[in-house]
């Protein structure tokens, strides 16, 4: 029995629920622990922790009767639960037990019963069993182990043919790169020629453009004479222009007030 007990509380971690059958007895004398009678499902998780039954024995003082309710063991055989009344020589009453049975796990519970030897009867029995019951703890499948490699998806394969460049030697990949630089110098010095060319085009040009102009300049004449000045004063004095100093002023004034915000 501790055995048992110990094993289930250390089934699950989860939060217990506790709860308490239908009446077994109330079909009959015999009962399977199924669904019906229990309330729950019997499955793994459920521990039986009690036993309470209620009946009156019907009987002669002086008469052998007894009562016994038991469970058969599901497993190991023989009784997982097993109580005996002994009405001999005792008068017939109701009688009312509740038999601890510490947390054993359902899968022992056999087929319950109440049986009877002597002289009497049962009347109104009623077993009940009461359960303590914790969730399992979801069993994870095993998952394939499964390793993704871009290099050998056909998706990645077909986006990448089109741009991928055939694999070269390190002696084409050379001569790739002087013949590069071979047309790179080609074009400078072609360049340098064609420019050198306009050049001395436009040299040649300027030179033989140069007597003539200076021909023409040195031979140029100016009318001579002399100039005389024909300014006239209207009386003869020049006044000064007071919008002129006023403006003077106003601009003095600016720029003094702008240095002063500057400093």
């Amino acid at each position: 029995m501790v055995l048992l007990a110990a094993y289930s509380a250390a089934c699950s971690s989860s939060d217990p629920i506790y709860g308490y059958s239908n009446n077994a007895a109330a079909g009959g004398s015999a009962w399977a622990m199924s669904e019906s009678v229990l309330g729950v499902a019997p499955v793994q998780g459920l521990d039986i922790s009690g036993v309470l039954y209620r009946y009156t024995a019907v009987k002669e003082r002086p008469d052998d009767f007894t009562v016994t309710i038991a469970n058969e063991n599901a497993i190991d055989g023989g009784y997982i639960f097993r109580e005996t009344d002994d009405w001999s020589g005792r008068s017939g009453q109701t009688i009312v037990k509740s038999i601890p049975v510490g947390y054993i796990p359902i899968k022992y519970w056999g087929d319950g019963s109440i049986e009877t030897t002597g002289v009497g009867s049962v009347e109104d029995p009623a077993v009940v069993y009461t359960y303590r019951y914790i969730e399992p703890e979801p069993e994870l499948p095993d998952l394939p182990t499964y390793t993704y490699n871009a290099l050998k998806d056909p998706a990645v394969i077909a986006a990448t043919e089109a741009t991928e460049r055939p694999e070269t030697n390190e002696e084409e990949a050379k001569k790739d790169d002087e013949d590069e630089e071979k047309k790179d110098m080609e074009k400078a010095l072609a360049a340098l020629q064609s420019g050198l060319k306009m050049a001395k085009g436009q040299d040649g040009l300027l030179r033989a453009m140069n007597p003539v102009t200076m021909t023409q300049y040195y031979a140029a004449t100016i009318p001579g004479g002399a100039y005389q000045e024909t300014v006239m004063l209207d009386g003869g004095e020049i006044k000064d222009n007071k919008r002129a100093f006023r403006s003077m002023a106003n601009d003095r004034l600016h720029n003094q007030m702008v240095q002063e915000q500057y400093q």
